[in-house]
């Protein structure tokens, strides 16, 4: 009688260990986060930027005092949703004119690792301007990003 009912019981546990393994790999607190907006048809940039999960990370293009697009980037940890990996995360885009931000957009979304992921959205309040955003997310290791900043580095010599 014990034994009818184990099987069932191991097989449901090394399931749940094998989802929770693929959900969340540990060797992979960041994640990369590549990013091409354009507005109106032009592009305007393509930031990329280094997330460690959970934590938000920042990046501006353009002369704050001036004229510049504000990215802040949010990733949580890779999850499970129906057999596929992805990583939820959350860009919040700010106009900033003159020392001023504007929040222009702030989709949250699901991306599967190195897919891309397209948005396409109009400015509100009588601006008019359209928008497209895509974003690719790859998680990487803690040897990943100490070669991507030592390649930083070097690019600046």
């Amino acid at each position: 009688m014990i034994r009818r009912h184990a099987i069932p019981f191991l097989a449901a546990a090394l399931a749940a260990f094998a989802v929770a393994a693929h959900a969340q790999p540990a060797d992979a607190p960041y994640c990369e986060i590549a990013m091409e907006f354009s507005l109106d048809g032009k592009p305007v940039a393509s930031p990329s930027v280094l997330v460690r999960y959970g934590e938000p990370a920042d990046v501006t293009v353009g002369d704050p005092a001036g004229h510049a697009w504000h990215f802040r980037v949010l990733a949580d940890a890779p999850a499970l949703v129906r057999r596929a990996n992805v990583i939820p995360v959350g860009v919040e885009l700010y106009e900033v004119a003159k020392g001023e931000e504007y929040s222009r957009l702030s989709p949250q979304m699901k991306l599967v690792p190195g897919q891309r992921a397209d948005i396409d959205t109009m400015f509100g309040n009588g601006d008019g301007r359209k928008a497209h955003v895509a974003i690719v997310a790859n998680p990487r290791t803690e040897a990943e990003v100490e070669t991507l900043r030592q390649n930083a580095g070097n690019d600046s010599d």
